[in-house]
């Protein structure tokens, strides 16, 4: 609480500084001490930064280089035990014999180098922890320096302002007073911090400099170790696989690998199962299309049939002219009264027999419905997703167990996998049976 109290006091001059209306004291020989020392920092933080950066990588390398030689030979071993790659091949009898090799050098160069980046960790980065340590610690010491001659400076310019006033009341006189013994104390606080900083800095740096001097000689060497032992590990392996290493450019080696390559990735291209699989909804609405335009093509060419199988066409006769037709027709009976029992059963005969029952509606089909037991998500687009306990409409449905089926599910129609109603109503894996 008391340092937030004297940074409030504070702000106002700090700010006032900023603006050129207070006077700012400097320090040149301590500012080109602190400049020195900001750089000192800095270098540290990076050079920590930058050796867990190689240390890091180093071990990232070798545990990539044990991991691709046990991944090859999980590779080639199953294919050289059950298809004999080498009888085939004899030209890759080198490459199958070096990988086991090759696997057992990746693995012991991984176990050397483990204990080189412990003694790294524990001689260099570890003393450079302390270092930054240190380093904060007199950053805190700045820091502190920097406040007081805020309060020095503070005091310095109410001091001046208030002397410099002609007219002093009694209250001016009593705060002059306290001023002035405020100044006082400013003064030597700022003045003993900041001696002892230009003291203690120059010796600092020199005993810094003497610190790393030996820390990267011995990073050095032990960096070079490192190689030395890839060196010497890859050279053995070299000489007992056989290959040489004499002189060989970059471009050599790119040369070799396209004339041992041959035409092996083409081959692969051409293979079938490396081409796009069509998804199991989009075949099935395939197959359903063209089942469908195979029915209605039969309907439309079949035609009836007369006698013993000859097929004759049927045709329609067309209706009679209508002259033909009136002359045909028969004049109606000559005109005769008759007596009233026979009006009274013609008007009995013609009487209209009443009127049919009203047509019954037809039954709407009953909509069906099946509970998921499990949950099935998506595999291609057309799938129907569904959660366990979902309600499924039937939209189209087979007796195949094969087959799928097509439901309805939130507004989203799509095909999910069904199967032919069994004794206890259970469909398939995936639904039940409402």
């Amino acid at each position: 609480m008391k340092g937030f109290t004297k940074a409030i006091k504070r702000t106002p001059f700090a700010v006032t500084s900023k603006i050129g209306l207070a006077k700012k004291s400097n320090d040149p020989e301590f500012d080109e001490y602190n400049r020195v020392f900001t750089s000192l920092e800095t270098g540290a933080e990076k050079l920590h930064k930058d050796i867990k950066a190689l240390t890091d990588a180093v071990r990232a390398l070798f545990t990539a280089g044990a991991g691709y030689g046990t991944h090859f030979t999980a590779i080639l071993t199953p294919l050289s035990g059950e298809y004999d790659l080498i009888g085939k091949h004899p030209n890759s009898e080198q490459t199958v014999r070096n990988v086991p090799k090759h696997q057992a050098a990746m693995e012991e160069l991984k176990t050397l180098v483990a204990p080189e980046l412990e003694l790294i960790e524990s001689r260099i980065l570890a003393p450079l922890k302390e270092l930054q340590g240190t380093l904060k610690v007199i950053r805190k010491t700045i820091t502190k320096r920097d406040h007081k001659l805020v309060d020095y400076d503070r005091f310095n310019n109410s001091l001046t302002k208030l002397r410099d006033k002609k007219d002093k009341s009694l209250n001016d006189e009593k705060n002059l007073f306290k001023l002035e013994q405020d100044f006082e104390q400013a003064t030597q606080e700022y003045e003993y911090i900041n001696n002892a900083l230009k003291v203690d800095l120059p010796r600092f740096m020199q005993l810094s400099t003497q610190f790393i001097d030996p820390l990267f000689n011995s990073f050095f060497y032990m960096t070079l170790n490192i190689y030395y032992i890839i060196l010497e590990k890859m050279n053995t392996f070299a000489e007992d696989a056989k290959y040489d290493i004499t002189n060989v450019t970059g471009a050599q080696i790119q040369q070799d690998y396209e004339n041992k390559r041959t035409d092996a990735w083409e081959v692969i291209e051409s293979l079938g199962i490396v081409k796009r699989v069509i998804s199991t909804s989009k075949f099935v609405q395939a197959s359903r299309s063209q089942n469908s335009l195979g029915v209605g093509a039969s309907t439309a060419t079949r035609t009836p049939s007369i006698g013993s199988g000859s097929a004759v066409s049927y045709k329609k006769p067309p209706p009679p002219p209508p002259g033909a037709a009136a002359a045909s027709r028969a004049p109606p009976p000559p005109y005769s009264p008759a007596s009233s029992g026979s009006v009274a059963s013609s008007v009995a005969a013609t009487k209209r027999p009443p009127p049919p029952p009203p047509l019954k509606p037809k039954p709407k089909p009953q909509v069906q419905y099946v509970v998921a037991l499990y949950d099935f998500a998506a595999q291609a687009e057309g799938d129907l997703s569904f959660n366990t306990g979902d309600r499924i409409e039937i939209v189209e449905r087979t007796a195949s167990a094969e087959d799928w089926w097509t439901g309805r599910l939130n507004g989203q129609q799509g095909v999910f996998p069904g199967s032919e109603r069994s004794s206890n109503t259970r469909l398939g894996n995936y639904v039940q049976e409402v």
